[in-house]
């Protein structure tokens, strides 16, 4: 079956990751939470827990009406309304791989058919719906982003409900390895948010691991094991020293715990989830 692809605007938006930074305010949408912020200057207007609902098949937000009005108090707290912004979604409605080739094809343009078609089977939505971003990170190597079109349309529409438009969309786990220049070699972002935990990390200042899992309950240390595991591998194996994890919204109780059973690694505890993301997005490009 021919695929179709998005409009281009909403295709061009959600290649944020590879386009220059152009937005001076950063809205992020997440379970629990809207954030929204200019400079170093981060607003939070904590939500009823259904009121975002991220799924990359059903429909993510309750009561756009409500949500609108909250939003728009947030854009007029940091100049935002009338502005282009940074919208982040959350990880759970878009899925970001990094894909392993054979060679990439040379032309850019190639690459997204190249990723549908590697996808194609595993999309839990119609192929014609998706949206599809790509970035080469090296010669085999491919960043790629997917969403349902209906999902990012229902953040588009409440921003413009709420008063901004969207320069750009990218998940929030992405924007957050640029928040901290020690993000951008050896060291594993562990970010927890209601229902989903993020983890990842980038090698050399490129993405080499993200993974996202939905959890029922809080984040435990069994479900960020796994990726520690990885990430010991991978530092062993270059002779890192001295690694360091990147946690945020962990709660103290599971900080100790990393602390305690992972000694051979820094915790660097980040500032709110919410506030990660925001800084990413507003400092711009880092793949």
């Amino acid at each position: 079956m021919p695929l179709t692809l998005a409009p281009p605007s909403l295709a061009a938006k959600f290649d944020a990751w590879v386009a220059p930074p152009n937005a001076e305010v950063a809205v992020e949408f997440a379970a629990g939470r809207l954030s929204a912020g200019r400079g170093e200057r981060v607003g939070v207007v904590e939500l009823a827990p259904a009121a975002v609902a991220p799924s990359a098949v059903r429909p993510n937000l309750a009561d756009p009406e409500a949500l609108t009005a909250s939003l728009r108090g947030l854009l007029e707290a940091c100049a935002g309304i009338g502005t282009e912004v940074a919208l982040l979604v959350p990880d759970l409605t878009a899925r970001v791989s990094v894909l392993d080739f054979d060679r990439l094809p040379p032309r850019r343009d190639e690459h997204a058919a190249l990723a549908r078609f590697r996808l194609r089977k595993s999309l839990p939505f119609a192929e014609d719906q998706a949206v599809v971003s790509t970035q080469p990170l090296s010669p085999t190597r491919l960043l790629v982003a997917v969403a349902e079109r209906a999902r990012l349309d229902e953040y588009e529409n409440c921003l413009e409900a709420a008063g901004a438009h969207a320069a750009t969309v990218l998940p929030s786990g992405l924007a957050c390895l640029a928040a901290d220049p020690v993000l951008n070699h050896a060291a594993l972002l562990i970010r927890a948010e209601q229902g989903s935990l993020t983890t990842a990390f980038c090698w050399s200042e490129r993405l080499d691991f993200f993974r996202v899992i939905e959890v029922q309950s809080a984040v435990t240390f069994e479900d960020i094991f796994p990726s520690v595991a990885f990430f010991r591998d991978r530092v062993e194996a270059a002779a890192i020293s001295q690694p360091t994890l990147y946690a945020a919204g962990l709660g103290a109780e599971l900080e100790s715990r990393l602390r305690d059973e992972i000694p051979w690694a820094t915790l660097r505890v980040a500032p709110s989830p919410g506030e990660l993301a925001v800084a990413g997005a507003l400092r711009g490009r880092f793949l």
